[in-house]
């Protein structure tokens, strides 16, 4: 098993819409390669947890990078595990903040539902500090 969380900034013409559809085609497209994970968008930035064979996570991990409505795609931890976190979900999404004037894309899962999951001490510190991030 194999963990690897990275963020990004999201293009500045990124919509609604296209983070409604990155989490679409994540679920989609994780499930058949047995990717878990969970992705959080905070308005700004991306920050997203892949699980999975290391094959396919960097497969995976690699489509990101080359992305363009992901900018300055950094990896904040990359490593073995033994379990999954998120065993059972292809992707779970949820925005933080709502864009001004824009349909608000909420929730396949709360923030406090992940956190509150058993976890590993250092990927729940990246999740809590993320999530206090407010689009800065």
């Amino acid at each position: 098993m194999y963990r690897l969380i990275y963020i990004s900034t999201a293009s500045d013409a990124l919509t609604a819409a296209d983070v409604e559809s990155i989490v679409d085609v994540s679920i989609r497209n994780n499930a058949p390669r047995n990717i878990t994970g969970v992705l959080i968008y905070n308005g700004l930035n991306f920050l997203q947890v892949l699980e999975g064979t290391r094959l396919n996570v960097e497969e995976v991990f690699n489509r990101i990078v080359q992305d363009s409505r992901h900018l300055s795609v950094t990896t904040v931890l990359a490593e073995s595990a033994e379990l999954r976190i998120f065993a059972g979900w292809s992707m779970a999404g949820r925005r933080t903040l709502a864009l001004a004037g824009r349909h608000e894309y909420e929730t396949i899962v709360d923030a406090q539902d992940v956190l509150a999951r058993q976890m590993p001490t250092r990927v729940r510190q990246i999740l809590e500090n993320f999530s206090s991030l407010k689009g800065i």
